[in-house]
Order: C-alpha cells, then structure tokens, then sequence
C-alpha cells in the first residue's frame, strides 16, 4: 500500500503528513520514534483512508514556536483533523501519540468518533516504567521480538532529534498528573491494547485507564512488548 507524503497548515503552523488507502477516515498519531509504516497500518488502508501526521519537531520537521506541551499538541491534532480530514474521525495513539490523543479525547470530543489507545503514555504509573537511556536495554524494552523489528532507516540525527522532542513537550517522564485528572471526561468508545511483556507502560497504566474512562475496554496482546504493531502484527 503506498502512503503520498503531503503537506498542510494549521493554526500553528505547517504540518507534513502521509495519507494511504480508501474508506472512512482513520487518524493515526505516531510512537516517539516518529512516522512508520507498520504492518497493521498497511492492512487497515486496506478498507480506511489513513492519516500519519508528523508531529511538529519529529523526523527532520520544525516544531511549532508555540507548541510545547502534550495538551498544545492535541490542539494542533484536532486542527488538523479540520483542515486534512474535515470530519469527525476515528483515532489510534500510540504510545506518545497515544498520550496526545488522550488529551485530543479530552478537549476536542465533537472531533473523535472511535478512540484506540495502543500501550499509551501520559498516565502515571506508580514510578513504574519509563524509557531506558541505554539503547540496548530501550532496545530489549520495545521488542519482545528484535528479530521481527523493522530495520533502522533514520539517520542517527534524525532519531536522536525525535527523542529531544520527548524533553521540548515536557514527555521525557512519560507522566502527565494534569491529564491523568482529565482522562475521566473523555466520552468516546475507547479500546486500551497493552503488550503483556510491556516494561515502558506498565499494566497499572491500562487499568487505570479502563476504571477512569467509562465504557472503555482494555485487551492484552500477549507475546507482545511495548511494539505491539511489530512485535505482533496480525
């Protein structure tokens, strides 16, 4: 499936983003490693018209002067969705997407319809969890399965690039006290998928997620670490 890279502009400033497939229209917000092009996406632009914004400052683009928050970023995903999508959308984050698409939840509900939540961050975990600073052991931490990971093709700038931007929105902790108040008022059908040998978003997170948002549903990948789109795609 062939993903065309585009460009827009919202209110902030200009978003590049990459658009695949034929269906209703599914946003999808991306891991803190940036844009990727994982399995499950390729088969859901089988029967959906896929969105990947590249988060302002990630994979070589320029951040937004006036966006330096996990909350401001969802302002900028919802505006988005008005000036790419221009409806009400379905919505997958993962893991930091899936922090941004909490607080997207919480403050732009007329833009949601369906909410996926894959190993997300943003929820405090008891001091558990967290991103390793050792690239072996973040390695070991994401894959259950390093062998079936997709191969590197970033330039070494560019990755590094991707993690400062975790320091510029304030999401090095991976925690979020202000939103994790919030995540209650969200009102959309939400499905919470956690991998079951998941060290960096530890099991307390989806819990906490399934008692807080009502009618939500949380499902464990099993076999699965933190990239559950690698680690088990089908």
């Amino acid at each position: 499936m062939a993903f065309e890279r585009k460009e827009t502009r919202t209110g902030s400033g200009p978003i590049s983003y990459f658009v695949g497939g034929s269906g209703e229209p599914l946003l999808y917000l991306h891991p803190a490693a940036g844009v990727g092009i994982s399995k499950p996406i390729e088969t859901l632009a089988q029967t959906r018209t896929v969105y990947l914004p590249v988060t302002p400052g990630f994979d070589g683009t320029a951040p937004h002067a006036a966006i330096k928050s996990m909350e401001a970023l969802a302002d900028v995903a919802g505006s988005f969705i008005n000036v790419a999508i221009g409806k009400r959308c379905d919505v997958i984050g993962a893991s930091f997407g899936g922090w941004e698409a909490l607080w997207l939840a919480v403050k732009h509900a007329d833009k949601i319809d369906h909410l996926v939540l894959e190993a997300p961050a943003g929820v405090p975990a008891g001091g558990k969890g967290g991103l390793p600073s050792d690239p072996a052991e973040l390695r070991r931490k994401l894959f259950a399965y390093p062998d079936r990971a997709p191969p590197m093709t970033k330039p070494m700038e560019q990755v590094q690039g991707n993690r400062r931007m975790l320091d510029h929105y304030g999401a090095a902790s991976l925690a979020d006290g202000t939103l994790s108040g919030r995540v209650a008022e969200i009102k959309a059908p939400t499905l919470i998928l956690m991998g079951t040998k998941d060290e960096i978003i530890p099991p307390e997170t989806g819990r906490y997620l399934k008692s807080a948002i009502t009618g939500s549903h949380l499902s464990y990948v099993y076999d699965a670490a933190h990239v559950i789109e690698s680690d088990q795609p089908e």
